[in-house]
């Protein structure tokens, strides 16, 4: 006789040449659940940088994450012409380390937003326009005589992918946030996104880490992050926010309201 993983002793009878191991089909799924379990955290030893703020340029540091090692891009890159080029190369590096049905959301503008989605839609699968609205004055856009008050934050999926909850198509957030970046957004958008899109324990990934924002909500919803910014000051305002002994904060209520 031979003892299941449950302690319960299992006579050795054969079925079809194979002998059993497990008592039950709920001991059965059980163990698969831990050996998954236990390859995902070997495999979370070998990412590097994990909860890091690391100073340098994205472009070069992203080629040291594993393949299919993340589970949620979440960026907010510079909106001007001359970066456009960026969003190609986050839409390639986006279809390489992202795992199977993983999600990219970026902020963008909208003067070239019609540009964006194009790169994007070359590596990835356009899922969803998020719009985040600005309870503020907005800003105005003079070249196109327009006052926005709105951001789109582009969802695109690696392969085919859902939210894990029930997700508002639009977000009012607190607006843009200075306090910590030039071109800083607020936290509560952030959050609500990220807890939409990913479990407790998921990696988020921002290449353009700014002043802090996406690190510091990843620990108030106790998931771990990979974050980049090449400017030396930011990421100085950045680690202070997340070692600044900040206390996770409980999920708010419209978090599980969505998610019930």
């Amino acid at each position: 006789m031979i003892q299941c993983t449950c302690v319960n002793h299992i006579r050795n009878k054969r079925r079809s040449g194979r002998k059993r191991v497990h008592c039950s089909d709920v001991c059965k799924a059980r163990a698969y659940r831990e050996r998954v379990k236990h390859h995902e955290m070997q495999f979370r030893d070998n990412i590097p940088f994990l909860n890091q703020i690391t100073l340098g340029d994205c472009r070069t540091l992203t080629l040291a994450l594993p393949n299919g090692s993340i589970d949620l891009i979440f960026t907010d890159p510079p909106y001007e012409k001359k970066y456009l080029p960026l969003y190609r190369w986050l839409a390639q590096e986006a279809a390489r380390v992202l795992k199977p049905g993983g999600f990219l959301l970026t902020y963008t503008g909208n003067t070239w937003k019609y540009e964006v989605m194009q790169y994007l839609g070359r590596y990835l699968t356009y899922f969803w326009d998020y719009i985040a609205l600005d309870t503020g004055p907005g800003t105005i856009v003079w070249h196109r005589k327009t006052l926005a008050r709105h951001k789109s934050i582009l969802a695109f999926v690696k392969g085919s992918g859902k939210p894990r909850c029930n997700t508002l198509s639009v977000w009012s957030g607190s607006g843009a946030d200075k306090k910590y970046h030039v071109w800083g957004q607020d936290e509560s958008t952030a959050r609500y996104y990220i807890d939409c899109f990913t479990q407790p324990g998921a990696i988020i990934y921002d290449p353009f880490s700014g002043g802090g924002t996406v690190p510091v909500v990843c620990q108030q919803l106790r998931r771990s992050f990979i974050a980049f910014d090449s400017n030396p000051q930011s990421v100085a305002v950045a680690k202070e926010r997340v070692h600044s002994g900040i206390s996770p904060k409980p999920v708010s209520s419209y978090s599980l309201k969505v998610s019930q």
